[in-house]
């Protein structure tokens, strides 16, 4: 095909109100989009038109920000997922005395204070964690645990106490009677699948010597691993 043919083709399917992209895509030879501009320079378009081109700018403008959002999220996740996995590798398994002192912690941020010793939760992660502190730094039988749970009307009893029970490592009949928050009292509505659960000690001398504990964690603040003294 001639030069003059090509321009020809061009510049009528450009006077059709084809845009540049398009006439590439169906003209049976390759050109650049410069040379098409530089041949359809002078020809004015209807408004008619003028609205589709702006249209399908705005249309692919669209697709293309939401194709670099996915792409960002896309690129994150990598990081993050990288991030905690490095941060995996720094923590090396704990001594005895860094797990009494995990499980305290999470005990003072989560447990109960008064009258007897408790914890409730509705992630099972801390939930196995709490439950082998208590059986190894606490030593508590395991007859001595009464579980609890809160669940909302409609939910499979059965089916979370099942769940809670290979979680914690108890058997069903050890979980007391389960709190059923009835809909329209007021409660969120985004429903915790499996709940939360309440593990209840009924020993006041293990509560205050727990106690004790996180009062001496507080009064020996003197000197952190990292060399700053603490506050007095």
């Amino acid at each position: 095909m001639k030069n003059w043919e090509k321009k020809d083709r061009v510049i009528t399917l450009r006077r059709r109100g084809l845009s540049y992209k398009e006439i590439m895509r169906g003209i049976p030879f390759s050109i650049a989009k410069s040379t098409i501009s530089s041949w359809c320079k002078d020809i004015e378009l209807t408004a008619q038109q003028k609205n589709r081109l702006d249209q399908l700018f705005k249309e692919g403008s669209y697709r293309g920000r939401l194709a670099g959002s996915k792409f960002t999220q896309i690129r994150r996740a990598k990081e993050v997922a990288n991030i905690r996995e490095i941060a995996i590798s720094e923590i090396t398994p704990l001594t005895e005395n860094e797990f009494k002192l995990c499980g305290l912690m999470l005990y003072w941020a989560e447990g109960n204070k008064k009258n007897k010793v408790g914890v409730c939760n509705s992630d099972p992660e801390l939930i196995q964690f709490m439950m082998q502190w208590f059986r190894k730094v606490c030593l508590v039988p395991e007859e001595k645990f009464k579980i609890y749970l809160n669940i909302h009307s409609g939910q499979n009893e059965s089916g979370i106490k099942r769940f809670w029970s290979s979680v914690i490592g108890l058997p069903v009949s050890q979980f007391g009677k389960s709190y059923i928050k009835k809909e329209g009292s007021g409660y969120r509505k985004n429903i915790l699948y499996n709940g939360t659960i309440k593990i209840e000690i009924c020993n006041k001398n293990l509560l205050h010597r727990i106690l004790g504990w996180i009062k001496g964690v507080s009064k020996n603040r003197a000197i952190s691993s990292f060399g700053r003294a603490s506050d007095s």
